[in-house]
């Protein structure tokens, strides 16, 4: 009799064992397994990381905001051309930095690429532009192609939570995303940016059709990104930046891509601030695949902000301060949700 409680007693210790060591096991699974929807594999606050596409390392800033434990949206933002490159995220130097600070309540993703090296040193984005001699020459649309296909991958999200923005050359780089693969993306956004009157041949000439919500603006005194199409950025007279059509070509094109060619805008006009160049035309054409335009009248080349002061120049014009670009971005982002 003694022998056989004893032997109960050890085989229920032996079992209560197991229980306690699987369900310990399964709790360690679950914060180490990428496909559990909770986990975030980036700290919170914003952190530099690193990619190798090719056998070359490429950069990116990550921003989680505090408290995020769920990603609802990734929105990856891209600098313009031979300037601050990922700087931009820096809180009050930038107004693309102003995305970290809508992030913080709305609780989404945020990362900031650094785009490959131009002829003289400055990060840039090797968009679709034939003609761009003095730009970057990296293979920059597999190094966001790939980063994309990542952060899919390991926050086990799709592609409807996926969105684009970028400014300048940035937003060239934008385009040239949306020619080559679309189906990536749910939506893209773009500030001072015309389409390449010369683009490469491939997919940037003869790429993707497939429609795309998409937000523009642009100021109708743009000296880098002239509205009415022209030399880029074209300071010292050469045109070694390449030619864009012009930013009505281009509104065209989105129209009919996005088949929203016979739809009359509703349109509303405001100038929030009177010490800037001028008002603000907003055009929303609805549709499955929406388009909104802002005429940024008067404005020249920097990102408008009503929050973030990007000083005048000869080379940029004069900032327009009636909206916050990156909250009208999220606003029509989040509207797609």
């Amino acid at each position: 009799m003694y022998d056989y409680q004893n032997k109960q007693n050890m085989i229920r210790t032996f079992l209560l064992f197991v229980v306690i060591f699987t369900l310990g096991c399964n709790k360690d699974d679950d914060n180490q397994n990428p496909s559990n929807p909770n986990i975030i594999p980036y700290q919170e606050g914003l952190t530099t990381n690193f990619i190798t596409i090719n056998n070359i390392t490429r950069k990116y800033l990550v921003y989680r905001p505090l408290g995020m434990t769920t990603v609802n949206a990734v929105v990856t933002v891209l600098h313009g051309g031979g300037g601050l490159g990922v700087g931009v995220s820096e809180i009050g130097t930038h107004p693309l930095s102003v995305f970290r600070t809508i992030a913080d309540n709305e609780k989404f993703l945020v990362v900031y690429p650094e785009g490959s090296l131009d002829i003289q040193g400055n990060p840039g984005w090797n968009d679709c532009r034939s003609d761009d001699i003095s730009g970057s020459q990296g293979d920059d649309i597999s190094f966001l192609y790939q980063l994309n296909s990542k952060l899919i991958s390991e926050l086990n999200i799709n592609s409807n939570k996926m969105y684009l923005t970028g400014t300048s050359n940035g937003a060239l780089m934008t385009y040239s995303y949306a020619f080559q693969f679309p189906e990536t993306i749910k939506a893209i956004a773009v500030s001072s940016g015309n389409l390449p009157e010369f683009p490469e041949s491939g997919l940037c000439t003869n790429g993707s059709n497939l429609p795309l919500p998409i937000l523009i603006t642009h100021g109708t005194s743009d000296p880098a990104m002239p509205a009415n199409g022209g030399c880029v950025a074209n300071i010292g007279g050469n045109c070694n930046r390449g030619k864009v059509i012009s930013q009505t070509a281009t509104l065209d094109y989105w129209l009919q891509r996005n088949g929203l060619q016979n739809i009359n805008p509703t349109i509303s006009t405001f100038n929030l601030n009177t010490t800037d160049a001028g008002n603000v035309e907003k055009r929303i054409y609805s549709g499955a695949k929406p388009l909104i335009y802002f005429v940024l009248n008067n404005a020249g080349h920097a990102v408008p902000s009503k929050t973030v002061y990007t000083n005048s120049s000869p080379a940029s014009g004069v900032q327009n301060r009636d909206i916050e670009y990156a909250e009208e971005v999220w606003n029509f982002f989040k509207g797609l949700q």
